[in-house]
């Protein structure tokens, strides 16, 4: 009895009271005394399919597994159809139907499909039909006309559009037109510096070697190095740029007198390989030892100057010791280091040429133009003549050399490299730091005892000149740095990793590479784009293992898969400009077709005015073409036939006589000459 009233209790209190006696507290289902797992389970049927397959048959709704006591107990629809057993949920609201998560995401994707495929099937549609040309309402044309007063203003308006835009595409072709030959000028200039710069040394290493007169430098480099050495009290210090720099100062000096070097902080940096601060340190070294003496600062030049000289700064200028002042003897075992600091010299002048050159190579590329052979020819003859100048140079180290230790005139060399034993620090290795001297003159613009010739403009800062200087020329262009290319930044890595990818690239200058990359390419390119790119513009054909000219062959392979038929994967430059031609040519053709039209229209026009004149002049005239005819139709009213064949006969003889076949060419007789064209009626 106890336990009948602990089941009751149990259902009263709302739960199961079998999952009660199990130790379980589980909710009754609603409107049950038991929860829906202990509740009578619906009946089992087996069922045979039509293809002979045995399966059982469960009823929509029916559980086999335990359900929540809580939430949404509704069955998906397309599950309980097919005799599956999951929950669902209403997607898109109250009244819709239940679906699980699998059966809502098929219904959905197969709507998005059925989508897709009517969207083609419209856009296919609409492609097909072939819609009927806009006409005028007032004239009726489908073009518009400048003659009709509604569509008139349309025709100026695009004509107008299409001038401004065609004017503004030529302008900005012209800009860059410009840009670009003004890169190249400012190149071809840097050449033509360090190609002068190059034969100077040649020049002077040449002529020192055959015993001229503009070998003066290659003593006037010994000197200073005897004096730097002579000055040094220990072998400490670190390796120094005093040999070249002096170098510099000794060729761009008058090889006459040795006066008015003006190398220039920044040029003497260029061609020593250095710094302008070191620079300015070997130039206050060369002053403290007495081999070369500042004759005029070099400052910035006011607004009126720079306006008058062409130039932003005026170059210190320095004259040096004069040989004839010093010891021959001294100095002659420094000559062989001399000769090879001037060769060092060469070889960095060879190396900033060869550069300079690459980069108007590459600029000449750029602007679709090409080397000419003069130009290489001019190169090759350098190079030869600088290659024996070398030659000579090393020939006559040797010999140097040789004659001072066989005769005993030679100095005894130190144990350290050619950059250490060529070390005029400022600080290290002497007794004290050098000072720099300048001129304490009272009157700026006057020399030793007596007046100077200097050009200082009426400057009121201007240093002592210890020597005249005579009018410095006025530059027509004065040089200005010339601006990085905006391809600098993506076109070399994307030339070095063409490089590796090619192997026929390699022998290529890196800059030759990147140019004619950067002016045919853009920044969202990569190397996988544009291999695949050239693979898909050949069809699957490989490519040359070895090319004759294997830049040429890049830029054929690059303009090919450019414009072609197939579209490039990111914007390319050369892309742009194949199809801005191509508008402009359909552009061009259009208007020829136009004008066409319009000298056939004229042609008619006065076709139809010169018959109307006719037409005008008969009226107006005797009318004799007219009584004739009129008389002759008279007669055959009557029916005197005989008179009217005898006018028409008569109106005959007017004619010409007509050329039968196999009587040769026409000529043309007085009686044709004579007989006036028949007017038109």
């Amino acid at each position: 009895m106890s336990g009948t009233l602990a089941a009751e209790r149990v259902a009263a209190s709302g739960h199961c009271p079998v999952c009660a006696a199990r130790g379980q507290a589980v909710l009754a289902a609603p409107g049950q005394t038991r929860c829906i797992v202990h509740m009578g389970r619906s009946r089992v049927w087996v069922e045979t399919t039509g293809t002979g397959q045995t399966r059982l048959t469960v009823p929509a709704g029916a559980r086999r597994r335990v359900a929540h006591p809580t939430g949404l107990q509704t069955p998906c629809v397309s599950c309980a159809s097919a005799g599956r057993d999951t929950q669902g949920l209403p997607r898109d609201g109250e009244g819709s139907d239940a679906l699980c998560i699998p059966c809502w995401r098929t219904r959905t994707e197969a709507a998005q499909r059925r989508r897709v495929a009517a969207e083609r099937r419209a856009a296919l549609e609409a492609s097909l039909v072939v819609d009927e040309a806009p006409v005028c309402a007032a004239c009726g044309a489908e073009e518009p006309s400048p003659s009709c007063w509604l569509c008139g203003y349309s025709w100026l308006a695009e004509l107008r559009a299409t001038f401004e835009r065609d004017q503004a595409l030529e302008d900005a072709a012209v800009e860059a037109r410009f840009a670009q030959l003004t890169q190249r000028a400012e190149a071809e200039q840097r050449v033509a510096e360090l190609a002068g710069w190059v034969d100077r040394l040649q020049v002077t290493v040449s002529a020192y070697a055959a015993g001229g007169g503009r070998g003066r430098a290659v003593e006037l480099l010994a000197d200073v190095l005897s004096r730097e050495a002579g000055a040094r009290v220990c072998r400490r210090g670190r390796p120094s740029r005093l040999a070249r720099v002096a170098a510099v100062l000794a060729v761009d000096s008058d090889w006459r007198t040795g006066r008015r070097a003006l190398p220039g902080r920044e040029r003497s940096a260029q061609l020593a390989g250095c710094t302008t601060r070191t620079v300015t340190d070997c130039w206050a070294r060369a002053e403290a030892l007495g081999w070369a003496t500042r004759t005029h600062h070099g400052r910035r030049l006011s607004l009126a100057e720079r306006t008058e000289l062409g130039r932003c700064n005026d170059r210190a200028e320095f004259d040096l010791a004069p040989l004839h002042r010093g010891d021959p003897a001294v100095r002659a075992p420094y000559i062989p280091v001399a000769l090879l600091v001037l060769d060092d010299l060469v070889q960095h002048a060879l190396v900033l040429l060869a550069a300079a050159q690459d980069d108007l190579d590459a600029l000449i590329a750029r602007t679709a133009g090409v080397v000419d052979h003069a130009a290489l020819a001019r190169r090759a003859q350098l190079r030869h003549a600088v290659a024996a100048a070398r030659d000579t140079l090393l020939t006559d180290v040797e010999a140097i050399a040789t004659a001072q230790i066989e005769t005993g005139n030679f100095f005894s060399p130190r144990s350290a490299s050619q950059g250490e034993y060529l070390s005029s620090c400022l600080s290290r290795g002497f007794a004290q730091p050098p000072t720099k001297t300048h001129s304490t003159s009272g009157d700026p613009s006057r020399g030793e005892g007596g007046a100077s010739r200097s050009t200082t403009r009426g400057s009121s800062g201007a240093h002592r000149v210890a020597r005249p200087r005579t009018r410095q020329g006025t530059c027509a262009s004065p040089r200005r740095p010339r601006p990085r290319p905006e391809w600098h930044g993506w076109a070399y890595p994307l030339a070095q990793a063409a490089q590796q990818a090619l192997a026929w690239l390699q022998a290529v200058p890196l800059p030759r590479v990147a140019a004619t990359i950067g002016a045919r390419l853009g920044p969202a390119w990569t190397i996988e784009a544009m291999l695949d790119t050239i693979d898909r513009a050949r069809g699957g054909r490989e490519l040359l293992t070895d090319p004759e000219r294997p830049l040429g062959y890049l830029v054929a392979l690059l303009d090919t898969a450019l414009t072609g038929e197939h579209e490039p994967p990111h914007p390319a430059r050369r892309h742009d400009a194949h199809r801005q031609a191509a508008q402009d040519a359909r552009r061009r053709d259009l208007v020829d077709q136009a004008t066409a039209a319009t000298t056939a229209r004229n042609t008619t026009r006065a076709d139809w005015a010169a018959r109307e004149q006719a037409r005008q002049a008969e009226r107006a005239g005797p009318g004799t073409a007219r009584h004739t005819a009129l008389a002759a139709a008279r007669a055959a009213g009557r029916g005197d036939h005989t008179t009217a064949r005898a006018i028409a006969a008569a109106e005959a003889e007017n004619w010409p006589e007509v050329a039968q076949p196999g009587a040769g060419t026409y000529q043309s007789g007085p009686r044709d000459r004579d007989v006036p064209k028949r007017q038109a009626r």
